[in-house]
């Protein structure tokens, strides 16, 4: 069988070396209280940092509290202390420090059910919302997040991904079925997201800079909703952004497409983000989607696509290092409970049967 070990070796990201091009992806766990890490948040990723992981992401960190997506959200205080240690544990291990940042505001609560049969509805609400917001109140958004990456930088981290999919604040205004406006936010999709990168850049002209995406948002057909976001995510790739994660689906609406079905098969939407990659060879670009085995994936990709793995790595934090060591057959592989998508089951946090630290929580 042959080993991958390529997608494991360093590289560099403007000054800064990443240990490798395989990520372990943002995972909302539910491991917070009162906006600050728990224990069982820093040994989750004491677990998932080091060994052959790239960087390791804190997945969902609310840019401020009025914008959480349940009350275990993550999000700064003024005790920055659980942060540090954290930061220093990820780095101690030999991976780079991440965080996901986010923001959610909507009167629509985030469904149980995986299948949302009424999009129609959820398109209505959420254009309406949309239309609603006063520049003013964009405005505020955008230095949320400027201010959220200021303080990630401070508490230790070195990668900033700005959340812009799954149907979250800023992944709505990309979208050309839900983003109306007769101003220059609708006018200028990305507008909202430039102002936040280039924010972020006055202030830390050296971070990181990551911005997640859907490019299929599930709120239509296949091939429309791919010509109506290709030239929205070239102009993104035009932004100061070092890295541009692609994923799927909106969260209210179709989770199978942030969360593949293994029928779907392996490394699913890998095709679709190699155009992108050969087209834009100065950014790298990042690939999610079932990767379940490192020997899977294609040796011929574009040098500057990356990968973000999520259930393998949560069923076995060793995944990286025992799949290019041609020890599969020692791998904890995910068994799809679906333990792990902890808000669809009306639970507090993650959860596992594979691995010895979140079994507890079933």
């Amino acid at each position: 069988m042959k080993s991958n070990k390529k997608y494991t070796a360093s590289f560099r990201v403007k000054d800064i070396v990443i240990p490798s091009r395989i990520f372990l992806a943002p995972i909302n766990t539910g491991f917070g209280k009162d906006g600050n890490p728990t224990s069982n948040l820093i040994l989750f990723h004491t677990a998932r940092s080091g060994k052959g992981i790239g960087i390791s992401y804190v997945g969902n960190v609310a840019v401020d509290p009025a914008f959480v997506t349940n009350n275990n959200t993550l999000f700064f205080t003024k005790n920055l202390d659980q942060w540090k240690k954290l930061t220093e544990e990820i780095c101690s291990n030999g991976s780079l420090p991440g965080i996901q940042i986010a923001c959610r505001n909507t009167a629509l609560k985030p469904p149980r059910q995986w299948l949302n049969q009424d999009a129609s509805s959820y398109i209505q609400v959420t254009r309406h919302e949309i239309a609603s917001y006063s520049q003013e109140f964009l405005g505020k958004i955008a230095q949320n997040f400027i201010r959220s990456a200021q303080i990630a930088y401070e508490v230790g981290f070195k990668a900033v991904q700005i959340h812009a999919a799954h149907g979250y604040f800023i992944s709505n205004f990309l979208n050309p079925k839900l983003n109306g406006r007769k101003d220059i936010y609708g006018t200028k999709k990305t507008l909202l997201l430039e102002m936040i990168v280039e924010g972020i850049r006055s202030i830390l002209p050296d971070i990181i800079l990551d911005v997640r995406i859907s490019l299929l948002d599930g709120l239509g057909n296949r091939e429309i909703e791919l010509t109506e976001k290709e030239p929205i995510i070239y102009d993104i790739a035009e932004l100061d952004v070092d890295i541009i994660s692609i994923s799927n689906g909106t969260y209210d609406i179709n989770k199978q497409l942030i969360y593949p079905p293994a029928e779907w098969g392996h490394s699913v939407f890998i095709d679709i983000v190699t155009p992108f990659a050969l087209r834009h060879p100065g950014k790298l670009w990042n690939v999610a989607g079932n990767i379940w085995d490192l020997n899977l994936l294609p040796s011929e990709l574009p040098v500057n696509i990356s990968f973000s793995v999520g259930r393998s790595l949560i069923a076995d934090p060793d995944f990286i290092i025992k799949s290019v060591s041609g020890l599969h057959d020692s791998i904890q592989t995910c068994t799809r409970t679906n333990l792990c998508h902890y808000y669809s089951r009306d639970l507090p946090n993650i959860a596992c049967p594979m691995d010895r630290h979140l079994r507890q929580f079933i």
